[in-house]
């Protein structure tokens, strides 16, 4: 599940996390407990992206060090299927501090709230990037597809681990998996995935704990969900503990907790933020250049002389103007004196905001005569990125460039006079 490019898959590692997190029990599930589990999670999706009107959901993750609580984070999400839009409201405590945060997020605005001085940041989406739903089904994608397999493939020797129960029209999985049941193989993927993806040196030092570094395994893993008469798991409870040693050899247990429920299905409201009485920051998605970026920039065009570098003259590009986020300007480059280039451009160029969801893309007549596509970016505070004859991978975000030649620079600094 996806509620937008820029939120992780909320729903998806909350409703999947069993499925997920299984590559650490390795081949201990099978049984119809284990298939009928994948087999409602996948109804699941399928209903909550596409066959509901909206629903909530509330999640709680909690990570424990020896016991104690270094990070927790609680989300409460409102999604409006019908009308692609969604709340997103979170409360964290991090190395003792708690912040707030809210969302609002439409088809075509976001709206960011501060929690300091309770200010509003309303972003307006671009024209071509209002068709983004707001929910995804990540069952439907190829990499879930390919991991789905790639677990089923791990599902060998013990059996019914994962317990199914009816009862009132609802079934109930219940899991429960303790360090004498994980194979070795099984142990060392979780583990080797622990120490250099979930909780690496930078992780573990950001959140100021030790960081895990030899003797890792798995101790016990458990988990329960109830699927309601639609088919739909409308809770989750996942707990899951690791052994490992630091630096200096002392063990330590990392846990990590995790509940989820899904509620007020069709019967939940998606509104925006009443904004009246607030100070209120309208942007553009995407702005990335105003009337500051106006002026002029440059770097050097050096040549390799025996075993030296040697400048031979300069590259300029000059921005004349920015209005509503589009650009205008021209390059051009100017040689030293005596020396003689093979070829010496000079061109206008001009950018459409609405072009692109991911890039602020130039286009300008080359030498030839020839229409051709550039890309330009910010870089640092005052300085710009600037690469020319483009091909662009629009669906993927990703973009080729020539540059001309090996020897073009595509960083160009701010000339102030």
């Amino acid at each position: 599940m996806r509620f937008s490019k820029k939120t992780a898959t909320v729903c998806a590692f909350v409703l999947g996390a069993m499925i997920l997190t299984a590559t650490a029990f390795a081949d201990t599930m099978l049984g119809s407990g284990f298939n009928s589990l994948k087999n409602s999670m996948k109804t699941t999706m399928t209903k909550l992206t596409g066959e509901v009107d909206n629903f909530s959901a509330d999640m709680i993750v909690s990570v424990k060090v020896d016991g104690k609580v270094i990070s927790e984070s609680t989300n409460n999400i409102k999604i409006d299927v019908s009308n692609q839009a969604e709340e997103m409201s979170e409360r964290t405590l991090n190395k003792g501090k708690i912040t707030e945060s809210y969302r609002y997020n439409d088809e075509n605005q976001s709206i960011y709230n501060n929690a300091e001085d309770d200010s509003y940041t309303v972003v307006e989406k671009r024209k071509n990037n209002n068709d983004r739903k707001i929910i995804d089904n990540p069952f439907e994608e190829e990499q879930v597809k390919d991991a789905e397999k790639i677990l089923d493939a791990f599902v060998g020797n013990l059996q019914d681990i994962i317990q199914l129960e009816e009862s009132g029209g609802k079934k109930m999985y219940i899991g429960n998996l303790s360090d004498t049941q994980i194979p070795p193989l099984a142990n060392a993927i979780s583990s080797f995935a622990f120490k250099y993806s979930i909780l690496d040196e930078w992780n573990a030092k950001r959140l100021n704990i030790p960081s895990p570094k030899s003797n890792i395994y798995l101790v016990n893993a458990s988990g329960k969900a109830v699927e309601n008469e639609d088919g739909i798991i409308e809770s989750g409870i996942f707990t899951a503990s690791i052994s490992a040693k630091d630096n200096e050899g002392i063990e330590h247990i990392y846990s990590l907790d995790f509940s989820i429920d899904i509620k007020d299905i069709n019967s939940t409201v998606v509104a925006a933020p009443n904004l009246v009485g607030h100070e209120v920051t309208y942007n553009k998605e995407g702005y990335e250049f105003d009337s500051k970026y106006i002026g002029k920039y440059k770097n050097d065009i050096v040549d390799i002389k025996g075993n030296s570098f040697e400048k031979v003259g300069e590259r300029f590009i000059e921005i004349t103007s920015v209005e509503d986020g589009n650009i205008k300007g021209k390059y051009y480059e100017v040689y030293n004196e005596g020396y003689k280039a093979e070829n010496i451009r000079s061109f206008d160029f001009y950018s459409n905001y609405d072009e692109s969801i991911y890039f602020t893309k130039l286009h300008y007549l080359n030498e030839n005569g020839e229409k051709k596509t550039g890309i330009i970016h910010q870089n640092g505070q005052q300085n710009i990125n600037v690469s020319f004859d483009v091909e662009i991978d629009e669906e993927n975000g990703g973009y080729s460039y020539s540059n001309y030649d090996d020897e073009f620079d595509s960083n160009f600094v701010r000339i102030f006079e």
